[in-house]
């Protein structure tokens, strides 16, 4: 059997805060797995800001997942795929406990959903960088815990700007287990 692959390089502009760029793999037409770099990557030239990086942004700007038109696949155990539909479900400007999400999925072990969390293949569609520790701690994101700070700064914002005819100051998310 022959399965169609390719990937995508592009880049996500997340104005004012920056860009990070973005590789998106398909298989068979179907996204199968994002990768996310370092956020002011020296070789943006590289990164197109092209359709793909379009759409996670809408996601992160608050564009429900039904508009969200590349078809993609969730490949994974029947427990990881449950715990990323449950992380599915996060608004946008929200957050979760790694505990929260084991208690819906009746789940013992937030343990075991944080490792569900690091096998998954879509970051920002499956939004893991949404899920906090006990206490607000950022943890755990195969991007970084830089890049986990910087999209979520970015969904304050853009929730902000969504909610407000306004302008005003927020507070900067706070990143507590920094050392």
């Amino acid at each position: 059997m022959n399965i169609e692959s390719k990937s995508v390089c592009e880049y996500l502009d997340l104005s004012p805060l920056g860009c990070i760029p973005v590789r998106l793999y398909f298989q068979s037409g179907n996204l199968v797995k994002i990768t996310l770099g370092t956020r002011y990557q020296e070789d943006l030239e590289n990164y197109p800001n092209g359709v793909y990086a379009h759409f996670l942004r809408g996601l992160l700007s608050g564009m429900a997942l039904e508009k969200f038109t590349v078809p993609f696949k969730l490949i994974g155990s029947p427990f990881q795929r449950r715990i990323w539909r449950i992380t599915m479900t996060i608004r946008h400007g929200q957050t979760m406990t790694y505990g929260e999400i084991a208690e819906i999925a009746n789940c013992a072990s937030p343990q075991a959903v944080g490792q569900a969390l690091k096998r998954n293949p879509l970051p920002i569609i499956v939004p893991c960088h949404r899920v906090i520790g006990k206490g607000g701690q950022l943890t755990g994101f195969s991007a970084g815990i830089e890049i986990k700070k910087f999209l979520l700064q970015f969904e304050r914002i853009a929730s902000y700007e969504n909610s407000h005819n306004e302008r005003q100051p927020r507070q900067p998310l706070e990143l507590e287990n920094s050392s």
